[in-house]
């Protein structure tokens, strides 16, 4: 009996922490009041050290209180030594049934999608990555933090 306690006990102390797991400080960024509004836009910086080709993905936590299916967002990419790059982002958050297709737990989803096109970046140094919404609705209600991941492709 005290055994299925400890494993009961063990397995609700992993629940508990997972709730607590916070997105990585350096490729999220907070939105204040969980409202996004269009004329908000945010900057991610990357030191990109080793040139080459890069899969950019565009990540959303939002809670179960966001209205839509989607989130379509405009990227655009600088460095002193590129032309820029404009791209854009539509992120499915839920199924054609209204079912959240993010992983986590409760009542907060993470989704993270990759973009199609591969990224030439052939100058080390700071890339500016900046992104903002161009949904119809001014103010996104139930956006927790939006993020940006830039992956290498190893050849």
């Amino acid at each position: 009996m005290s055994k299925k306690l400890g494993i009961y006990t063990l397995f609700i102390l992993s629940c508990c922490m997972a709730c607590n797991i916070t997105p990585d400080a350096g490729n999220y960024k907070s939105i204040a009041r969980e409202t996004w509004n269009r004329d908000s836009n945010y900057k991610f910086e990357f030191n990109i050290t080793r040139p080459g080709d890069y899969v950019l993905s565009t990540c959303v936590r939002h809670s179960t209180d966001y209205k839509l299916h989607g989130l379509s967002c405009w990227l655009t990419i600088s460095h002193p030594h590129l032309t820029t790059i404009n791209l854009s982002s539509d992120i499915t958050l839920a199924d054609k049934d209204g079912e959240w297709v993010g992983q986590g737990l409760g009542g907060l989803k993470t989704v993270t999608q990759t973009s199609e096109e591969i990224l030439h970046l052939d100058s080390a140094g700071i890339y500016t990555i900046e992104i903002g919404h161009r949904m119809k609705e001014k103010e996104l209600k139930g956006i927790k933090n939006i993020g940006i991941k830039i992956t290498k492709l190893e050849n």
